[in-house]
């Protein structure tokens, strides 16, 4: 991106006078920093609309700045530093948008949401229900109590976990019997 020696020398004087306040300067000081923050930030940001709303985003800093401006020095690299700020910025924030989009993609596929992650949910406990139908009384007394869908008996930790041990197995060897997998 080339800009010539003159339009950098009356950048700088209008930054210069928009520094000491005079709002005369605003008008010519937008006109000649908007195309160039415009193809400043297409470059930076492969997605026209980011660059747009950064170069946006950098002439707002840069007017509401102004008054930091220093004269004794070159504008334009200081226009510039602010708009490389402001792409920065829409970077990262895309970055954090797609960590959050692929967060909630997980939930969906855990089942916290969806039409189809409810119905299969569905599906699912009717298919244990039926396979635990066919399981003796005391094994499902054990993988309710180990659920909290009852309370647990008043047996030893040791032997409720042996118990569950056992339950858990004869559970698994039906459900294979009956859908094939565990």
């Amino acid at each position: 991106m080339r800009v010539d020696h003159g339009t950098r020398e009356q950048l700088g004087r209008w930054m210069a006078r928009l520094a000491e306040g005079d709002r005369e300067a605003f008008t010519p000081a937008f006109a000649c920093l908007q195309p160039l923050l415009e193809r400043f930030c297409a470059r930076l940001l492969p997605c026209r609309e980011d660059a747009e709303d950064a170069a946006q985003a950098a002439l707002l800093k840069v007017f509401a700045r102004a008054s930091e401006y220093d004269a004794a020095r070159e504008a334009l690299p200081w226009v510039l530093g602010i708009a490389a700020y402001e792409c920065r910025t829409v970077l990262k924030a895309r970055a954090r948008r797609r960590e959050a989009s692929e967060t909630e993609g997980a939930e969906v596929v855990d089942g916290a949401a969806g039409p189809e992650a409810r119905l299969l949910a569905e599906d699912l406990r009717h298919a244990l229900a039926e396979v635990m139908g066919g399981l003796r009384p005391e094994d499902v007394e054990t993988l309710e109590a180990a659920m909290g869908e009852r309370e647990r008996p008043a047996i030893p930790g040791a032997t409720f976990r042996k118990r569950l041990e056992r339950s858990l197995g004869r559970l698994r060897e039906a459900w294979r019997m009956r859908h094939g997998v565990e």
